[in-house]
């Protein structure tokens, strides 16, 4: 793609970017630093921090990038993730709106990268690519290889994918708006992105995958950091299923196909990113991932049902 056909004009707002966060203001730092070098425009694009219930206020950091930013601060009480994007959209101004995390770090030609995608197949969800930008996290390092599978999976087909993490994605506002946004009953991350792309998708619009606009992301990890994060997931991956059935979308048989061929196909993966001793630590996080992911969906079922 030539650089000129990325070209934005300056003139008008095109995109509002939405970051939740929730008492991780050094994180956050470094995701407005990413994002005052976007090779776009200053004018063209807004920011909006929706923090969502922080114990400590980020009024002083936030004023740090408002030279170098249009960015805006938004507080609400605690009510997770899904509620703050929701609450960040309601309060923008550009047609289209994008998503990141705050411990995100958008490459330099992220932002107009998805701008043109959507001006280029417009109605559609359009998202990137995340990479893990801690190496040296054994954790982190497998949850990133957990997401790579998942895409080499379900989103075979670039311009007609099936999922995009919430950290990475762009859409117009209005269609946005007429399908609900997120569903705020998910109250911690975890399946409610899936659930986001499955009522698009319901809705008769496209979802889009953009490998070349990329984040970074570093999201540290330890041993139980790493076990709570899937048990989270499996929660959520329960609730997304459930809602699922209800309005006749799926089941959850899609998954159930993709473990099974896990094993084979994250191994070769595996040996070719990694070598034997890296692998071999990652193929014994991955079981620990399958129990407490099918741990989370239990208790969850039993919370809903017992």
């Amino acid at each position: 793609m030539m650089a000129e056909e990325l070209t934005m004009p300056s003139s008008r707002l095109l995109v509002s970017v939405v970051i939740p966060t929730h008492a991780r203001p050094r994180q956050l730092r470094g995701c407005l630093q990413a994002l005052a070098q976007q090779q776009m425009h200053k004018d063209s694009f807004e920011v909006i921090v929706v923090d969502d219930g922080s114990p400590e206020p980020l009024n002083l950091l936030v004023e740090e990038f408002v030279s170098d930013l249009g960015v805006r601060l938004v507080r609400q009480n605690n009510a997770g993730p899904a509620a703050a994007r929701n609450r960040g959209v309601v309060e923008s101004f550009a047609p289209l709106v994008a998503f990141t995390d705050d411990d995100c770090r958008p490459y330099p030609d992220w932002l107009r990268i998805l701008v043109h995608t959507s001006h280029r197949i417009p109605g559609a969800i359009v998202g990137g690519a995340t990479h893990n930008g801690l190496n040296q996290d054994i954790y982190a390092t497998t949850s990133q290889f957990i997401v790579d599978l998942v895409y080499l999976n379900f989103n075979k087909d670039c311009d007609d994918a099936y999922f995009l993490t919430s950290n990475n994605i762009l859409c117009p506002r209005k269609y946005f708006l007429d399908i609900g946004g997120f569903d705020s009953t998910f109250r911690q991350a975890g399946a409610e992105d899936r659930d986001f792309c499955d009522r698009w998708r319901a809705a008769g619009m496209k979802l889009v995958w953009r490998p070349d606009a990329g984040v970074e992301h570093q999201h540290n990890q330890s041993a139980w950091r790493f076990i709570r994060l899937h048990f989270r997931y499996g929660k959520g991956a329960y609730l997304y299923h459930s809602k699922r059935r209800r309005r006749g979308t799926g089941n959850i048989n899609e998954d159930v196909k993709f473990h099974r061929k896990i094993p084979i196909q994250a191994w070769r993966l595996m040996r070719k990113r990694y070598g034997i001793i890296k692998s071999i630590r990652i193929a014994s996080l991955m079981l620990v991932w399958q129990v407490t992911n099918a741990a989370g969906l239990i208790v969850q079922a039993c919370k809903l049902y017992g």
